[in-house]
C-alpha cells in the first residue's frame, strides 16, 4: 500500500511539474510576443526613436501661418490614441545639432491629434520662438533633440507626455497633441 501512494505522489508530483513548467512557458513566449508587438507602447515611455515613416500630414509648413481653433490644413486627424511618442522626419536639417537642454528657436504649430484642431502657433506670437528644451513639455524635451537647424518633424506626444489630466487653454484635459517643428537655430 505504501507502495503505490508513493508512486501516485511521484506521479502527482510529475504532472504538476508538467504543467506547471508548461504553462510557465507559454506564459514566457506570450509576454515576449506582446514586447515585440508593442514595441516600448507604454504611455510613459520616454524613448522614442525618428522615423521616415509617412506621417498624417502633407504640405507641412510650420512658419506657415495657421488660425487658432481651425483645422490643420492636409493633416489626417487620429482614430486612435497614441501609446508612445512618434517622430517624422520630413525635412533633415544640415545645421547644428539640438542635444537635450539645448535652447532652440523654431516656428511651429500645435493640434490635437485626435481633430487637428489648432491651439497654438508661433506665427500667432510674432514668428520663430526661442526656449530651452528643459523648459518646455515632456514630448518636446524628448522628440526635438537629433534635429539639426532647418531640419522640420512632425511629433506625435501622447497626454501623459504632454499636458496629461491637466487642461490648459484650448487642450482639453487627457489629449494627444501634434506638433509641427522647424528648427532655425540652436545654442
Amino acid at each position: 500500500m505504501a507502495n503505490k501512494s508513493g508512486r501516485f505522489f511521484a506521479g502527482f508530483g510529475a504532472a504538476l511539474f508538467l504543467v506547471t513548467s508548461s504553462a510557465l512557458t507559454v506564459g514566457v513566449i506570450l509576454t515576449l510576443n506582446q514586447s515585440n508587438n508593442s514595441s516600448s507602447t507604454s504611455s510613459s515611455s520616454t524613448s522614442a526613436s525618428a522615423t521616415t515613416s509617412t506621417p498624417s500630414a502633407t504640405n507641412i509648413d510650420p512658419a506657415g501661418s495657421y488660425s487658432v481653433g481651425h483645422k490643420l490644413p492636409g493633416y489626417t486627424p487620429l482614430n486612435k490614441t497614441l501609446a508612445h511618442l512618434e517622430l517624422y522626419d520630413l525635412v533633415k536639417g544640415t545645421g547644428a545639432s539640438v542635444t537635450a537642454g539645448s535652447t532652440v528657436t523654431a516656428d511651429y504649430v500645435g493640434a490635437l491629434a485626435d481633430s487637428g484642431t489648432v491651439f497654438d502657433d508661433s506665427s500667432a506670437h510674432g514668428g520663430a520662438q526661442t526656449f530651452s528644451l528643459s523648459g518646455v513639455i515632456k514630448g518636446w524635451s524628448l522628440g526635438i533633440p537629433g534635429m539639426k537647424v532647418g531640419g522640420v518633424r512632425e511629433i506625435m506626444i501622447p497626454a501623459g507626455l504632454g499636458y496629461g489630466s491637466q487642461s490648459v487653454s484650448g487642450i482639453p484635459a487627457n489629449s494627444d497633441l501634434v506638433f509641427w517643428v522647424k528648427i532655425t537655430a540652436v545654442k
